[in-house]
């Protein structure tokens, strides 16, 4: 009879907590997204090329972090060592499944870009050759 009260009480307690969660119908569908934000982390850039130019062999890494709060930091290093940052802001739109960056500092920039299946993808001109990272998630 113990064992049925205790067990009883957890339940109570468990649905308790559980009706406080505001997204709780995220949770009872098995769609977590809402709660989790499997976007937030760090991105490797896999290919980094302006025209025809492979600009990772001037890098040692480069790496895209997405924080909580709707913060990035762009962290690179280059072939001699130097590290640099570049913060920014974002915003994740689920719907269209797509990231805004706006970049802050010397070049102030904001532009959208898919992020799909754990990858982002950066794309745009730079005077008259395209630029374009590919980021994926680790």
């Amino acid at each position: 009879m113990k064992m049925l009260k205790l067990r009883t009480s957890i339940l109570a307690s468990v649905c308790s907590l559980l009706a406080v969660i505001p997204n709780f119908s995220a949770v009872k569908n098995g769609d977590l997204k809402e709660i989790t934000k499997p976007y937030l982390g760090v991105y490797d850039c896999q290919q980094a090329q302006l025209g025809n130019k492979d600009l990772l062999e001037d890098f040692s890494s480069i790496q895209l972090e997405l924080k909580d709060g709707e913060r990035f930091v762009l962290h690179y290093e280059d072939k001699d060592g130097q590290k640099n940052k570049v913060k920014g802001k974002y915003a994740y739109n689920e719907k269209e499944k797509e990231i805004t960056l706006q970049m802050e500092g010397e070049y102030p920039f904001k532009r959208s870009f898919p992020l799909k299946n754990g990858q982002i993808i950066v794309s745009f001109p730079v005077g008259n050759k395209q630029l374009r990272l590919i980021f994926e998630q680790k």
